[in-house]
């Protein structure tokens, strides 16, 4: 995908991008290809990817869940100064880069596993075990913002979240433990037992 930034902040000039990790037919960056692009992200900002900013985009990106401010604050013993604002200014930060979202309905915060995204992405968020899953946007999804453009709402930010039960998908323990007591009363029964 390509973006026109109209300055970037170190020379004034008029440059062109492209986010490689988000054409179609890419396969998943690694979390070094992800650190670095957001540090060359970060740099086009005029601003860089701090110790801080890149141990919790790290910690996001190795985390199997959406993670609160509080999480991510308690993981920054050692790293820097450890008070709430400086995670809320980290998770900030990376949320205006575009490599981490945060899912409202948790008032959690998590990593786009493919980087930045220039259409609205859809979230997956299991109800029993607290995982999220990146979705591809539907057509239904930017047909909503196309709509609100044309009826004069400026979109800002765009997010849906799906709320629901994984099934087992994301490694919901519970799906797994209903699963195997659904067999073992199914086995109960065939023999005749109560």
């Amino acid at each position: 995908m390509t973006r026109l930034r109209t300055r970037t902040p170190a020379t004034g000039k008029r440059r062109l991008h492209r986010r490689r990790w988000r054409q179609p037919d890419s396969a998943k960056p690694t979390r070094e290809d992800l650190l670095q692009a957001a540090a060359d992200e970060a740099q086009l900002n005029g601003k860089s990817l701090t110790a801080i900013r890149k141990h919790v985009l790290t910690l996001l990106l190795d985390a199997q869940r959406p993670l609160t401010a509080y999480e991510v604050l308690a993981s920054l013993d050692g790293v820097g100064s450890v008070s709430p604002p400086t995670a809320y200014r980290a998770l900030d930060f990376l949320v205006s880069l575009g490599f981490v979202t945060r899912v409202e309905s948790l008032n959690a915060y998590f990593a786009l596993e493919k980087g930045p995204s220039d259409v609205p992405l859809a979230f997956f968020v299991c109800e029993k075990c607290g995982q999220a899953q990146e979705l591809s946007a539907t057509d239904a999804v930017i047909s909503l913002v196309s709509t609100a453009d044309q009826e004069g709402f400026g979109v800002s930010h765009a997010s849906l979240e799906v709320r629901g039960d994984c099934r087992g998908k994301l490694g919901c323990a519970t799906w797994a433990e209903s699963v195997a007591s659904t067999e073992a009363l199914a086995a109960i029964d065939q023999n005749g037992h109560e």
